[in-house]
């Protein structure tokens, strides 16, 4: 699927939602700088892995078999080399500031988005830092509806 789009494209919102499965079914390790509170993204990427809609999850009127699909997909969540930085990205200094480089070596992050990023911004000098780190770099605009 991403593989075959070139390191440093635009990609559109539901790949970025496929690979935050991916890290969670098949721990691959991705990281995630998003334009919105961290609390946010994650609500709807507990959503988008679960398939329970997010005004469900906050409302919390689940009903029985989906409040053992959360539980049960929580558990493989909260496993997932998944790392979502909700740090405003103005340059290639924030990214590098943000991220603990002991991460980067143990988790070997394979994929990293960057949500909704200023036009002023070098996307060169953010693929050429994924690249030193051995990850393909893509950048989108999520919704989370």
């Amino acid at each position: 699927m991403i593989d075959t789009i070139t390191n440093g494209s635009f990609i559109p919102e539901e790949y970025v939602w496929e690979y935050i499965r991916m890290s969670v079914y098949k721990h691959i390790p991705i990281l995630v700088f998003v334009n919105v509170p961290n609390v946010k993204f994650v609500n709807c990427a507990i959503s988008v892995v679960t398939q329970i809609s997010q005004e469900k999850l906050r409302s919390g009127s689940l009903s029985a078999e989906e409040w053992t699909l959360l539980d049960q997909e929580m558990l493989k969540f909260y496993d997932a080399p998944l790392y979502i930085n909700d740090i405003e990205v103005k340059s290639i200094e924030d990214c590098k500031s943000s991220v603990n480089s002991d991460l980067i070596l143990k988790e070997k992050i394979k994929y990293v988005f960057f949500d909704s990023l200023s036009e002023n911004i070098d996307k060169s000098e953010l693929i050429k830092w994924g690249e030193d780190i051995g990850a393909s770099v893509y950048f989108t605009k999520l919704t989370l509806g």
